[in-house]
């Protein structure tokens, strides 16, 4: 096998495997990055056609990624696959009870969890609001409903289940390294957008908002209701790697070493391949530019955000002293993801990983 066969069987096997291993456009755009120098070495347009075609099978599969199928679940209760979770008070007038109702995958939720117990943290398998309600009540320990779904830090229980709200849950998913490169650096708003990922019944009247409360709503509405809500949340739709630069070049402040280059669209590839099954992402992902938001924070969700420099000078600005400096921007967000994700390269300590050093700068501090 000459030098050429050797090398398209290699590509052609690497890019067979690239959505498992390493990302399709990860694969795709550090090869076709080199096919200069394959072409200045005399390299037969053989290589480039097999390269050409697997790149294109990469890209197809990469771009599949909003249209993904996730996979198949399967009930383990009785329970409905989908409910309602309305603001049930003692208040005779439910548009004051502050509470937009909560469609809630059961299915969804129970295949997740370690058993019923994490939720029903009572042993009953119950509504929630069953004990929980808006203005609480003794046989909930006078916990609102708000407080149990809502409450974060929750102490552990001496004796029995101790019981978690859905943001102490997510706060615990959210700290796995698939998603913690992200989380660890950046808190979401949570303004009205980020409260109607979970609160949100399209389709609900005033009618269905005044028995539900009562907890009167027949079972056929309220499944229609939670059935049109989660298809309304299926497949959001997403920014692709291939919608943003391939390589960014960062060297506003390159002194003593190179400007670094970022392989943008090998992470924004790579972060998507992380999370593509994930249903808490993408319930919460349901903007097109959401991810993109990890780094390019406070900034609009759009596919074309401002440079880094737009915001973090090169000195600390006195006008806003909490802000970072550029250096220390570029730095905290590309460690702390890499800490938060248990990235082992680059090291923290090896900068020429990222940057070569400047060679004319130190041959000039040396000359003086």
């Amino acid at each position: 096998m000459n030098e050429v066969q050797t090398r398209i069987k290699n590509f052609v096997r690497l890019s067979g495997g690239c959505v498992q291993r390493r990302g399709a456009a990860d694969v795709f755009f550090d090869l076709t990055a080199k096919k200069e120098k394959h072409m200045r070495n005399g390299t037969t347009k053989l290589l480039l056609t097999a390269m050409a075609a697997a790149g294109a099978i990469c890209l197809m599969l990469v771009n599949a990624g909003a249209a993904h199928a996730a996979p198949e679940l399967t009930s383990i209760s009785d329970a409905p696959p989908a409910i309602v979770i309305f603001p049930v008070g003692e208040k005779p007038n439910p548009e004051g009870l502050g509470m937009k109702p909560v469609v809630f995958s059961h299915l969804v939720h129970e295949n997740r969890v370690e058993n019923c117990e994490s939720c029903h943290h009572t042993g009953d398998t119950v509504a929630c609001t069953s004990c929980h309600t808006v203005q609480g009540n003794a046989g909930g320990n006078f916990i609102t409903l708000e407080k149990a779904m809502h409450t974060e830090n929750i102490a552990k229980r001496a004796k029995g289940n101790t019981p978690q709200s859905c943001v102490s849950c997510h706060a615990q998913q959210i700290r796995k390294r698939e998603c913690a490169g992200c989380h660890s650096i950046v808190q979401p708003s949570r303004g009205d957008a980020y409260c109607a990922s979970c609160h949100n019944a399209p389709g609900l009247t005033k009618a269905d908002m005044v028995a539900g409360s009562a907890g009167k709503l027949p079972e056929e509405r309220t499944a229609k209701l939670a059935s049109d809500a989660l298809k309304a949340r299926e497949n959001p739709v997403q920014l692709q790697p291939t919608d943003g630069p391939y390589k960014v070049m960062i060297g506003e402040i390159a002194d003593k070493y190179m400007p670094s280059m970022f392989a943008h669209r090998r992470h924004v590839a790579s972060l998507m391949e992380r999370v593509k099954d994930n249903a808490l992402a993408s319930a919460f992902h349901n903007q097109p530019a959401t991810l993109c938001a990890a780094c390019h924070h406070n900034s609009p969700l759009k596919g074309a955000p401002p440079k880094c420099g737009s915001c973090h000078q090169q000195r600390i600005d006195p006008a806003n002293p909490e802000r970072p400096q550029l250096k220390a921007a570029y730095h905290l967000q590309c460690m702390g993801c890499h800490q938060g994700m248990k990235v082992a390269r680059p090291l923290n300590t090896s900068c020429v990983t990222c940057h070569r050093k400047n060679e004319t700068k130190t041959v000039s501090a040396a000359a003086k």
